[in-house]
């Protein structure tokens, strides 16, 4: 999953600067100590962290099972960005990957605070700044259309080098959920195609009960 860390090398083809967003920066495993007691041992990324987080995200996409599922926290300023203006010290994440032909996937995502909820809000300035400020994406734009099951979300697009990402954001109780569909970008790819990955992925995420 920007989440900002640690990623896999076919990932951080997939999703450069706007995957180091899905755990909201899912931090790299084994990262530096941190004065925060809340996590003394730094970010945490792997697979059965929080599996109540990890029960969250849906197991099947594109009739298939992620490739990946892991699931942690962010406690470094580094990793946070944005969050630690809000009074952020900890920020918990899990997430899937799904992996496509052609340098494209689908990330599905489930964000939370040990305590209290997380708001939304954050989570949109955090993926828009880091959106706004990558040295390869540009045309950043963003709306809040509807999607059935999840309702009114926000959505963000940009062009990353040569991939069309999308990044969704929407609550869910206590929890912000993050869905990033990216596609490359070539003279035969149909529009439609990505907007209907969105949404697949949008309902699909949405659909997973949220306890």
């Amino acid at each position: 999953m920007i989440l900002p860390g640690a990623r896999r090398a076919a990932t951080t083809l997939v999703f450069g600067v706007l995957l180091a967003i899905v755990g909201a920066g899912c931090g790299a495993l084994g990262s530096a100590a941190t004065p925060n007691p809340s996590c003394p041992a730094g970010d945490v990324r792997a697979p059965g962290t929080l599996p109540g987080l990890e029960a969250l995200l849906p197991r099947v996409m594109i009739q298939r099972a992620p490739d990946t599922v892991d699931s942690g926290w962010n406690c470094t300023a580094t990793a946070l960005g944005s969050y630690v203006a809000h009074g952020v010290t900890k920020l918990q994440f899990a997430g899937a990957t799904w992996e496509q032909p052609n340098g494209g996937g689908i990330v599905t995502a489930i964000l939370s605070l040990p305590s209290g909820p997380l708001d939304a809000a954050w989570v949109e300035e955090f993926y828009t700044a880091g959106a706004v400020a990558g040295k390869q994406t540009g045309a950043v734009k963003t709306d809040r259309p509807t999607y059935q099951v999840a309702g009114q979300v926000f959505r963000l697009e940009t062009i990353n080098d040569l991939s069309l990402q999308t990044v969704v954001i929407w609550p869910a109780g206590p929890y912000v959920h993050v869905v990033i569909v990216a596609t490359q970008v070539s003279p035969d790819a149909v529009r439609a195609d990505h907007d209907d990955r969105v949404r697949i992925a949008v309902e699909v995420a949405a659909g997973v009960p949220v306890r």
